[in-house]
């Protein structure tokens, strides 16, 4: 447990509830926040909440317990205290669900008794109420950074998550697999899915790849997982900030095995905010790729984006010249961007040949591999052995 400094309600390690006797007290639950954040890492957000809230809040009394902590407010009377309160709650929600979501968000915390600090409320205290944020319509959807997808979303139902091979055009293999919806759209596309929902499409690819890395590294193979997130998830305050949370909980800055794919970058995107939202992911994974959102020159004059890769998507109806044209402005540039380049959606004959002919290393489209889809982290595992075996 940690207290605040110069903390004289503790003495010997026996609390002294006369000394606070007359303070608004406060219990806030923390438990909502390690179930739904916590994964895995809970001593860590712990750790983060405890760091954060003694910032704020310094000159008050603050009593860490494992699933949350007290606060007594002594910093002025009582009827002002609910504010102090206040405050630190809205700063908690912004740290864990974002700017955004921080004031539809159920509280935190509930009055307390000094009392009950001396007993280790931790016991006796009423969990808060689960986090719940207001939609649209007035109902109410669970925050949850990595969704399950695995019985489909409620607003995309049908929805299964597959992997795409994407081919290393030097070497003949498959080295990455891209998590994709399938049953929806046509691989590659998202029109099928409510947009409302894209933020836990997001959450759940990237939680399938996060589980494929797994056995890929258990297995000692050689690949790796692409987790797709849209542009419009990085670009709002409160899809970022849960993206970056789901990120930071599976430590994926230290897997080498996993590919974060931007997508869906609307045409005529500045450079300067491209970097922005590359920058919002790669301090928390090791490799980010980034749709080229048009053959503009201006994002090869525009400076560094912090991308490992680029990528951009052909047309399924794009005539050889527009092919060509794409081509060589992904081309040029990844190379102005120090990048690999990944071409998307190479459905022919013809457009393979003009992505070899334009250098692009990486490739995914129904040429390569008939269309296939990969069902299962194990049926990409099972795919990469045997490919292993063919090679030895």
């Amino acid at each position: 447990m940690q207290n605040s400094a110069e903390n004289v309600c503790v003495v010997d390690g026996v609390f002294d509830a006369a000394a606070l006797m007359g303070k608004a007290a406060y219990w806030f639950d923390l438990g909502p926040v390690l179930h739904r954040c916590g994964r895995g890492r809970p001593a860590r957000l712990r750790l983060m909440c405890e760091q954060h809230v003694m910032r704020l809040v310094p000159d008050e009394f603050v009593l860490f317990q494992p699933a949350g902590f007290f606060l007594v407010v002594r910093s002025c009377a009582a009827e002002s205290a609910l504010s102090v309160a206040q405050t630190v709650n809205r700063a908690l929600l912004k740290l864990f669900f974002g700017t955004d979501a921080a004031e539809k968000i159920a509280p935190l915390f509930r009055v307390a008794e000094v009392a009950e600090i001396g007993r280790g409320a931790d016991a006796d205290a009423p969990a808060a109420p689960a986090p719940k944020l207001a939609t649209d319509t007035g109902a109410s959807a669970d925050v949850d950074p990595l969704a399950r997808l695995a019985g489909g979303h409620p607003a995309c139902d049908g929805t299964s998550l597959g992997f795409l091979p994407v081919y290393d055009l030097r070497r003949g293999t498959a080295s990455t697999f891209l998590c994709t919806p399938m049953s929806v759209a046509p691989v590659g596309q998202r029109d099928g899915i409510d947009p409302r929902a894209r933020l836990s499409l997001d959450e759940a690819m990237l939680k399938q790849c996060l589980l494929l890395t797994r056995e890929i590294s258990g297995r000692r193979l050689t690949a790796a997982a692409a987790a797709p997130v849209g542009f419009e998830t990085l670009a709002s305050s409160r899809g970022r900030r849960l993206y970056q949370l789901a990120l930071r909980s599976a430590d994926a800055a230290d897997n080498p095995f996993l590919v974060v794919k931007i997508e869906d970058v609307p045409p005529g995107t500045p450079a300067a905010r491209l970097a922005e939202i590359v920058a919002a992911v790669r301090g928390h994974a090791r490799r980010v790729f980034v749709q080229l959102p048009d053959a503009d020159a201006r994002l090869r004059e525009g400076g560094r984006l912090g991308a490992t890769g680029l990528f951009a998507k052909f047309p399924d109806e794009a005539a050889p010249a527009a092919m060509a044209a794409l081509s060589q402005s992904l081309i040029r540039a990844a190379q102005a961007q120090h990048a690999c380049a990944y071409a998307q959606n190479v459905h022919s004959a013809l457009a393979l040949g003009i992505v070899r002919r334009a250098g692009i290393r990486l490739a995914s489209g129904r040429v390569l591999d008939g269309g296939l889809v990969h069902a299962t982290a194990a049926d990409v595992v099972l795919s990469l052995e045997k490919a292993s075996s063919r090679a030895a």
